[in-house]
């Protein structure tokens, strides 16, 4: 599975499922399915059945959530060798998010089945599922810290160093950068169009960021993450 020309080679690299021994990852990938979303496709949506895993390969997702008596709003982008579908599997309740592909994506899936198979042949399958129940926690706490940022500046390059330049074991970013829109990062940060306008042009003059149609390529990961933890 780690041969050079696997291309789900990023999955043993990176991410949740890097974690393991190879053996594990070997059984765990056996049991997978390949399956392919085109630009605006949803993986899935609100309210269905999350009997699932997910692991994306190639491409971006876009994740949207929806609380109760609230409009629904984009959160986050997710880029290849991140893992999500955990929660509504341990819960036994529907999907409560949306992932929705910002760019034709790969993605392989691992039924609950199949779990619930891996499970009864060895036990610590379930505490493994855990762990990234953990990371779907911490990336929430995140998300929940930065929208608490004062500086709408701040704000907006807290989001595109989370999504455009995530920790290495996180996710990957291919060399041309992220498929995001002006108006993405502005409901992620949750300023308006114009104000996200202003402080993009702000940190390409940095030079810390590179813009093109459609894309954000992160120049300069240091000074931006420098700039988001400054004093205000």
């Amino acid at each position: 599975m780690a041969d050079g020309d696997d291309p789900e080679r990023v999955l043993h690299e990176i991410g949740w499922l890097a974690g393991f021994p190879a053996p594990f990852r070997k059984i765990w990938l056996a049991n997978a399915r390949t399956i392919t979303v085109e630009r605006g496709e949803a993986v899935y949506r609100e309210g269905d059945e999350g009997r699932c895993f997910y692991g994306l390969v190639t491409g971006t997702l876009a994740i949207t959530i929806g609380p109760p008596l609230l409009a629904p709003r984009l959160v986050n982008i997710m880029n290849p060798g991140t893992w999500f579908g955990v929660g509504p599997m341990l819960k036994g309740e529907p999907r409560n998010m949306e992932f929705r592909a910002a760019e034709p994506a790969r993605l392989v899936r691992v039924s609950g089945a199949a779990i619930d198979q891996m499970a009864e042949r060895g036990p610590l399958i379930l505490r493994h599922v855990g762990r990234l129940a953990m990371w779907g926690h911490d990336l929430a706490t995140r998300i929940a810290a930065e929208l608490l940022i004062p500086s709408s500046n701040r704000r907006i390059a807290a989001v595109i160093l989370r999504i455009a330049s995530p920790d290495p074991m996180d996710g990957r970013v291919g060399e041309s950068g992220i498929c995001v829109t002006q108006s993405q990062i502005a409901e992620m940060a949750n300023v308006s169009r114009n104000l996200a306008n202003t402080a993009l042009g702000e940190l390409r003059a940095a030079g810390w960021i590179e813009t093109r149609y459609n894309r954000l390529l992160v120049r300069n990961p240091a000074a931006l993450a420098a700039f988001v933890h400054g004093d205000d």
